[in-house]
């Protein structure tokens, strides 16, 4: 089961009912098929959609006029909402992870379109917040259905490392942490063999036994206890009954350990570290909550979302993470928030979902890097720079301008140039060739191949005082993309 689509009206930077988006779901082959990657400026909501993914499943404890969208001061929203649909395998993912007595509640509200199965959900101020709203195809609307709020929470698994989590706290064991949840998920396959069901006799006879020591010990406190008791209140047994510890409580006073030449506790080490175990733990996590083994075995939906996963780690390390999420999205859905280049440097970058975020008159604005790519090879990260922070780069213009040759077939720089003149450019530079460092007669040429020669050519030391600069290069790009057909 995975997020198909996800609908935004008036949450926080998103002004209106018209931000959605569909995201990329894993196929079981391409790398990356099940990556959905944001990039853009700051402030432009890109960590707000996690926020508001966690808001649909969990509520929220803030107040929901913090949470609406003031874009327009002079005319602030009065409603938000969410709205998200998941496909998928539905039906096989409800029977085994919805709670029987609730299960055609959920099953009723699966439909069909196309061929593929769909189940919408929605969280609205307009209705009551705390409740979460299923649609009903056959109807057109939404409803509660009794009993579904507490299911629902429990149906599937969201897991967030924000930019500004303190990786240790992942590296605690409570129920709710990432080590809790991994341990518990190894253990509670372990409680039906041999080995545990001997620990849990043991456990019984050293506690429970009235013929063990400690029992006998236990007994002579609750002899006393009964004294003071019936003398007070009336006759009555008293006794101390112990219950066998739950599997995840053995985990609580456990420490993660790193010895990397020095034996310490994970808290010792630096922040990078910290965070680079945690993201190691999510992984291992995702794959094993994915990837049951057995017939008929569904996994739980489980979908990691990191914000700025660049953040403490170094440029070798964010290229192998990049690599290891491209694998693991194959069957598993991963969102990531990034500003890094290394974070967008695959060969699989094509089958990604690449968002790009930008603010406009004080709104959230999305596009899909997909919707009108430059190249064939398209999205790259010169192209990617251009789109989602107005960068212009050296990269970017050493693709157009090969591109344009391509299209045109002059390969030539003379030829090539002679093409862009016809088309409308003009040849407002002038640039000296160097011939064994004796500098030639100058001649003049496009902006474009005067800044391609620069890039091309940093030895040439007669041109070293006049260069271009970033508004030419600037220029230069737009001319370009104007040309390419």
């Amino acid at each position: 089961m995975f997020i198909h689509e996800l609908k935004i009206e008036n949450f926080k930077g998103y002004n209106g009912h018209d931000n959605e988006f569909k995201f990329n779901v894993p196929d079981g082959e391409k790398e990356g098929s099940g990556l959905n990657i944001f990039v853009g400026e700051n402030n432009s909501g890109k960590s707000t959609v996690f926020e508001v993914i966690e808001f649909l499943k969990d509520g929220s404890k803030k107040d929901i006029a913090d949470l609406i969208n003031r874009s327009y001061p002079e005319d602030i929203a009065s409603h938000l909402s969410v709205e998200m649909t998941f496909t998928g395998s539905l039906q096989e993912v409800i029977n085994a992870h919805v709670q029987p007595n609730k299960i055609s509640a959920f099953n009723s509200r699966v439909y069909n379109v196309d061929g593929m199965s769909y189940f919408r959900v929605k969280r609205s101020s307009e209705e009551d917040v705390k409740k979460i709203m299923f649609w009903n195809n056959a109807e057109g609307g939404y409803s509660n259905p009794s009993g579904i709020d507490a299911p629902f929470k429990k149906f599937y698994d969201n897991n967030f490392i924000w930019a500004d989590t303190n990786p240790s706290n992942e590296a605690k064991f409570g129920s709710t942490t990432i080590c809790g949840s991994l341990l518990k998920e190894i253990a509670s396959g372990h409680t039906q063999t041999e080995e545990y069901k001997a620990f849990s006799a043991n456990f019984q006879s050293v506690f429970n036994d009235p013929a063990s020591e400690l029992r006998q010990k236990i007994s002579t406190v609750e002899n006393k206890v009964k004294e003071v008791f019936s003398s007070q209140f009336g006759n009555a047994n008293i006794s101390f009954m112990f219950e066998e510890l739950q599997v995840e409580n053995f985990f609580k006073t456990i420490s993660i350990m790193i010895d990397d030449g020095v034996n310490v506790s994970m808290g010792e080490k630096g922040h990078g570290m910290q965070r680079a175990l945690a993201l190691s733990l999510i992984q291992v996590y995702a794959d094993i909550t994915c990837n049951i083994q057995g017939v008929g075995i569904i996994g739980k939906p489980f979908y990691l979302f990191i914000d700025e996963p660049e953040i403490c780690l170094h440029p070798s390390g964010q290229q192998k993470l990049l690599e290891a999420l491209m694998v693991i999205s194959k069957s598993k859905q991963i969102f990531l928030t990034t500003h890094s280049p290394f974070m967008l440097s695959s060969p699989h970058l094509k089958n990604v979902g690449l968002f790009i975020f930008k603010k406009e008159n004080n709104k959230n604005v999305v596009s899909r890097a997909d919707t009108s790519p430059l190249f064939p090879w398209s999205p790259s990260w010169g192209e990617i720079n251009y789109k989602a922070y107005n960068l212009a780069t050296v990269e970017l213009h050493n693709e157009l301008y090969g591109l344009l040759q391509e299209q045109s077939q002059r390969f030539f720089e003379n030829e090539f140039d002679q093409w862009l003149v016809a088309q409308g450019i003009t040849q407002s530079k002038q640039w000296t060739r160097e011939k064994k460092g004796v500098p030639g007669q100058a001649c003049a040429v496009t902006l474009q191949t005067f800044i391609r020669n620069h890039i091309h050519h940093p030895e040439n030391f007669t041109m070293q005082g006049n260069k271009y600069n970033q508004q030419d290069l600037n220029d230069s790009i737009e001319q370009m993309i104007h040309l390419v057909s």
